[in-house]
């Protein structure tokens, strides 16, 4: 096995720069080969119309974890280009997890921005948002998260392969895939509060959060979450670390 070549599907040598296949090769070889030995094998997708049916054919995933409108090709485009999701099947072909990530460009504009517009849920909020869906903050961004950012999430684990590493392995493999393909400046995803006060923050990987966010999903749900978000530089120190340290992530016996 090379830097350059996943031997567990990833086609690492059709991304990024060879420096970077050297660097990130290895982690997501490792990581993905780590979520194998669990019993789930992880199949790569440019489509991400498959995202949004696998949600409308399965009715326990679609209550247990709704599909993010930033992840929905009914609200938003995301060619494969700029997107892409992960599956994740058990031995008998049984949706185990998924993942996502998408590209945003703002040259011009930022996070704080975007999310107060609600560009970030929808490329046309004034016709596809729903009355009262919203997101407020209580104060600014500390940082201006602009230029090519990267969104990592929809992360959906199945209740009965929760507490085996995945939610700490699976973050490290959307954000490595997505600065291969993208080289973002800045990664981030949006938690909701009691996961990140529970100790998921660092479950994640992301150094920086920024609390203080109220959100009214499409759902009718109402939340206290927060973006956590990290560098570029911040996320291949994550992944060099991750893979130096990555018997801790091993399944618990």
């Amino acid at each position: 096995m090379t830097a350059a070549s996943s031997q567990h599907g990833f086609p690492i040598g059709s991304v990024g720069t060879e420096e970077l296949r050297r660097r990130l090769g290895p982690m997501i070889d490792a990581a993905v080969g780590a979520v194998a030995e669990r019993g789930v094998r992880l199949v790569l997708h440019g489509d991400m119309a498959g995202l949004r049916d696998r949600h409308r054919a399965d009715p326990a995933l679609a209550a247990d974890r709704p599909l993010p409108s930033q992840l929905d090709v009914d609200y938003c485009d995301l060619p494969p280009a700029r997107a892409f999701w992960i599956e994740g099947l058990d031995g008998s072909g049984r949706l185990a997890l998924t993942h996502a990530a998408r590209r945003f460009d703002w040259t011009n504009t930022d996070l704080e921005a975007e999310g107060r517009a609600s560009r970030i849920f929808y490329d046309r909020p004034e016709r596809d948002g729903r009355p009262g869906e919203d997101l407020t903050l209580e104060r600014p961004m500390p940082v201006r998260v602009a230029g090519r950012v990267a969104y990592v999430g929809g992360l959906w684990i199945r209740s009965d392969l929760r507490g085996r590493g995945l939610g700490r392995i699976m973050p490290r493999v959307g954000r490595a895939w997505s600065y291969l393909r993208w080289r973002p400046e800045f990664l981030f995803s949006h938690v909701v509060d009691r996961l990140l006060d529970a100790g998921m923050q660092e479950v994640y990987g992301y150094p920086h959060r920024h609390a203080g966010l109220q959100f009214r999903n499409r759902y009718g749900g109402r939340f206290a979450v927060s973006w956590v978000w990290m560098s570029g530089q911040e996320m291949l120190a994550d992944s060099d670390r991750f893979l130096a340290s990555f018997q801790s992530a091993r399944p618990r016996r």
